[in-house]
């Protein structure tokens, strides 16, 4: 901390020259009330759009961070008693020049420019809905809060683009069932109008967005004029239908290869009053989300998937501001599903054999609820509540040959609930609650939280405090109408600088040896005490030959919660920058000056506490990346990184390479490729009599291919393909006994069965899928799934042998149809009248 202090004083002595930009007071413009709505042609020349006074004067944040716009921009805004209008005309002196390429719908920035209209309508510059539109006519929309941005929540609004000799122009309808506001008659929104001129790498607001102010919400100007305006009914029903053939090569007697499924239900959106919004899924069909990238875990702790579920992910920004809701918990694997040998109420006998005829990887989902929204006094609720069904397996006796079934996963009900109530200074204070409770004979879980972060009048500095309490009820455990109750704790506190070049943080968090929030969140490890402090220095404006460049450097303790033991002590230095070619690249170089402790590798507990260790030696450890400019047809990341230990003689290796090529502004393919190699590595291997435990030492290699393409045929329609192969190997050549200093002393013992020296899995995956918006938020997707996975040990470890065998072995092939069709109330009250 010493060394720490002096170098904050070092880079706070630097020259002025990277001082802060100044704030500027935040621009006004006044919104006009019509009687009558513009036509959308892309063009916003009508008399109408000249009521309106245009908002100029755009600056850039990149790559000339307060300079002017290298070109001229106008946008007028009119509204009526239906929806808000947005008119921009984008001059560009070589029209020739602006950038089209295609993309799909909420894809981001592209090689294409863009423009952008944010409006936060409750003016607390935390909360804003934002709508882009790139030249080529594709639009991407958001919910943007103090957690970041939620692309996967969508509205149904239009825009049309127009070229012309003068550039670009578009003009939007967005109407007011699209967005949330407050219930006034006069109204003042948070706006903000971006620009990105593409063939510059030029980005440029209207109210000048300072990269060195932490939030850019709050750096939004003011939409004066709004007023008369009353929430509409929003009320939408979104059917489904859809058609699976999936076939898979049991090659059992009495059991069909393919089968047919058709599945029909309803997603709905109903606005409760003007600020809430009720969604519900009924009978939801998640078959044709994208396929996970299943992974070699030689871990301790499971592995965390992302969440691709569209109900899951779109307006979920409130339940996942704490870090307390992991939605695949939802529809995950049954509690009970690999220990079905253990349930001794249904293996009475001994030497009886049971035959698993069938046991279900996911438990089924009936339904599921979000209410969420945000009161005038900047108090958001949001409500979130699913309920799966029971899950059973089914099992065979061999003793009397009949079947029965065991219930492996009892129908569960999971809650979440949120209260998040802004405060001045972009500040807010949170209270979250997740809750799952299931049928009888099954632990409850609870889990409370409550959070705050506090800014100063400047946001130049913040202190954020966080404290989670868990609970697992386990009942009937005691005597009868006795619960036996588990609880388990965190908590959290930093301060730091958070605005300008120079910047601190220091940050203290804890998690008790008990805390469990994995019933409806997720942990990787409890147990664990961390205390981390790092300064830095970033500069935001052109230098020498970059356009920027953000440098780090810190320290970071960490032991066990209980016992109070050492783990481990890192010092990192940190550094990013992209140069005025638009080359962007990065490293981390981290020390551990001394040798740390792993608690967790041997799986080792008594009373819930690990009483073994593994040592780790001092050591180094490196990443790096490089990643070229984006605007060319041929672009190219790398990376690579190296972690070092001289004592083990430990050298691991990584490399990633992932060129792109942009055929035309249609067709994008993207490859990437992963090898990890760790020669010497080491890990647990097993146990053994009177509490011992082994680790061996293993060669790891893990390599993943990855093909991405993507067709797009016009801003409603594409094609796209994701094919990836991962294969990953362990083998074991060397064993020990783990000592109790941490140790491992060798042993001359080889396992007697060769796939207890060797772990190797192979995955393929392939999901191509087409998708047409034959209408505004109605679509039609046909998906071909294709998957592999192989377990199987080869004759010599070699990577195209692998895949060749995985290549032969059996594959699941799937074959989907499925139509979304949106309906809107005051479309069809619209319809109806005329």
């Amino acid at each position: 901390m010493r060394h720490l202090f002096f170098l904050a004083v070092l880079l706070g002595s630097l020259p002025a020259l990277y001082a802060q930009t100044p704030v500027k007071e935040k621009k006004q413009l006044t919104a006009v009330r019509t009687t009558t709505p513009p036509k959308l042609d892309g063009l916003p020349t009508e008399d109408v759009w000249q009521q309106a006074t245009p908002a100029t004067d755009f600056t850039q944040n990149e790559p000339v961070n307060g300079a002017p716009s290298r070109e001229r921009t106008e946008v007028r805004i009119l509204y009526d008693d239906e929806a808000i209008y947005v008119g921009a005309m984008l001059y560009d002196r070589t029209p020739d020049s602006i950038l089209t390429q295609l993309s799909q719908r909420d894809g981001g920035q592209v090689n294409a420019d863009m423009f952008g209209v944010y409006f936060d309508t409750y003016l607390d510059k935390q909360n804003a809905f934002g709508f882009e539109v790139s030249a080529a006519g594709v639009q991407t929309d958001f919910r943007s809060t103090s957690n970041g941005e939620d692309f996967a929540w969508n509205a149904v609004w239009e825009s049309v683009v127009a070229r012309h000799a003068q550039g670009w122009s578009v003009e939007y309808r967005i109407p007011y069932s699209a967005i949330r506001f407050p219930k006034k008659d006069v109204q003042a929104w948070g706006l903000n109008f971006w620009r990105s001129n593409r063939r510059f790498r030029e980005s440029a607001f209207w109210n000048y967005v300072d990269p060195s102010v932490q939030g850019w919400l709050n750096q939004f100007g003011v939409l004066n004029g709004v007023q008369g305006l009353k929430a509409p009914l929003r009320l939408s029903l979104m059917p489904y239908l859809s058609g699976y053939a999936d076939h898979y090569p049991y090659d059992e007697a009495g059991k069909k290869d393919l089968k047919n499924t058709v599945n029909g239900g309803m997603d709905i959106k109903y606005g409760i009053n003007d600020a809430f919004t009720l969604d519900m899924t009924l009978v939801p069909d998640f078959g044709q989300t994208q396929s996970d990238a299943q992974v070699l875990n030689l871990s301790p702790f499971e592995v965390r998937f992302n969440e691709n579920r569209q109900f899951f992910t779109e307006g979920t920004e409130l339940f996942n501001k704490a870090g307390l809701f992991y939605s695949r918990r939802i529809g995950a694997q049954p509690l009970n599903h690999g220990n079905l040998s253990y349930d001794r109420n249904y293996y009475g006998r001994d030497g009886e054999e049971v035959e698993i005829v069938e046991n279900p990887e996911k438990t089924s989902l009936l339904n599921a609820t979000k209410i969420s929204g945000r009161t005038n006094k900047g108090l958001g609720i949001g409500f979130f509540n699913a309920v799966t069904r029971n899950t059973f397996a089914t099992l065979r006796s061999s003793r009397v040959n009949e079947e029965f079934k065991i219930l492996t996963d009892p129908a569960t009900n999971y809650n979440v609930l949120v209260l998040d109530q802004t405060l001045p200074n972009t500040s807010y204070v949170t209270f979250t609650n997740t809750n799952v409770t299931r049928s009888k004979g099954f632990y409850n879980a609870n889990v409370t939280g409550l959070m705050t972060r506090l800014s100063n009048k400047k946001n130049s500095y913040t202190l954020n405090l966080a404290g989670n309490l868990s609970q697992k009820y386990h009942k009937g455990d005691l005597a009868e109408g006795t619960d036996k109750v588990e609880l388990g704790h965190f908590y959290s506190a930093s301060f730091g600088k958070t605005s300008g070049n120079f910047q601190f943080n220091v940050r203290h968090t804890a998690e008790s040896h008990t805390y469990d929030i994995n019933d409806l969140g997720y942990l990787d490890n409890n147990n664990s005490r961390e205390t981390q402090a790092h300064v830095a220095y970033n500069i935001y404006k052109p230098f020498w030959k970059l356009n920027n460049m953000y440098n780090a450097l810190g320290v970071q303790h960490r032991m066990l919660y209980k016992p109070a033991a050492f783990t481990q002590l890192a010092y990192f230095l940190e550094t990013n920058a992209t140069t005025k070619n638009f080359l962007s690249f990065g490293y981390t170089l981290v020390w551990l000056p001394k040798d740390g402790y792993d608690y967790f590798e041997p799986r080792s507990y008594k009373d819930g506490v690990p009483d073994r260790k593994w040592r780790k030696p001092a050591g180094w450890e490196m990443n790096s990346y490089i990643s070229s400019d984006y605007r060319k047809k041929l672009a190219l990341d790398l990376s690579f990184g190296f972690y070092l230990a001289p004592e083990y003689n430990q050298f691991d290796k990584w490399v990633g390479v992932s060129p792109r090529v942009r055929v035309n502004d249609n067709l994008q393919l993207v490859y990437s490729l992963n090898y990890n190699h760790a020669p010497r590595d080491f890990g647990f291997a097993g146990t053994g009599e009177q509490d011992s435990i082994f680790f061996g030492r293993r060669e790891v290699q893990t390599v993943s291919n990855t093909l991405t393409g993507t067709y797009i045929f016009n801003a409603r329609t594409a094609l796209n393909l994701n094919m990836r192969h991962y294969w990953s190997n362990a083998t074991f050549d060397r064993y020990f006994l783990l000592q109790e200093d941490g140790n491992g002393a060798q042993l001359g013992y080889r396992p007697a069965s060769p796939s207890a020296e060797q772990r190797n899995f192979n995955a393929f995956n392939i999901d191509l899928v087409y998708s047409w918006r034959f209408a505004p938020g109605s679509e039609v997707s046909v998906v071909w799934k294709n998957a592999i996975y192989d377990s199987a040990l080869p004759t010599r470890t070699d990577y195209f042998l692998n895949l060749r065998n995985t290549l032969q072995a059996k594959q699941l092939n799937s074959f989907s149809v499925k139509v979304l069709y949106y309906l809107d109330y005051q479309v069809i009250k619209r319809v109806l009248k005329t």
